[in-house]
């Protein structure tokens, strides 16, 4: 199902680009309480308690795990990519991604941590509407981040994990 090309090392980066709104208001991160809301596939549904907001996540059969969320009003979003015991890539370098034949770019900033102990990685911040609409059309997204690597991730079953997302999202306001 899932297909992830390169070494792990790759996982560790992190993406941002100039926001507007605010996605890292609903970044996951190791200290939130974090609840699980339902499956949709493959995609594990999950409820940020803490920052009262949901996200998906997958754990790809290479064993990386594969995080998404996005605002409210989905005016921007975020794409997680986590490594069992990942090397650490330098911050603050450029990186591009294609996301349903969009290109996207930003600089990576840092790495984050990730739901299970023992993984490091980082998030893609995305200040653009379509962001989500190309992670729903649930096709191979490429991360091309400034190293000699790059990498493929099958997105299959996206778009059942983004109608969730939204309705653990709706069920949180309600």
């Amino acid at each position: 199902m899932t297909k992830l090309l390169t070494a792990v090392g790759a996982l560790t980066i992190a993406f941002a680009a100039p926001l507007s709104a605010a996605p890292e208001d609903v970044l996951p991160e190791r200290s939130d309480e974090i609840a699980e809301f339902r499956d949709a596939g493959a995609w594990t549904i999950r409820e940020n308690v803490t920052k009262g907001s949901c996200f998906a996540s997958y754990k790809a059969e290479s064993g990386a795990i594969v995080q998404f969320g996005f605002t409210e009003d989905e005016t921007a979003g975020y794409l997680g990519l986590f490594g069992r015991d990942a090397m650490a890539i330098p911050s603050e370098q450029e990186v591009a991604f294609i996301a349903n034949g969009n290109l996207y770019s930003g600089m990576a900033t840092g790495v984050g941590a990730s739901l299970e102990d023992g993984y490091e990685g980082g998030y893609v911040l995305v200040n653009n509407a379509e962001f989500v609409q190309d992670i729903e059309a649930g096709g191979e997204l490429t991360v091309l981040p400034e190293t000699p690597q790059a990498f493929v991730v099958d997105m299959s079953g996206a778009s059942d994990a983004v109608y969730e997302v939204r309705k653990c999202t709706t069920e949180l306001d309600s």
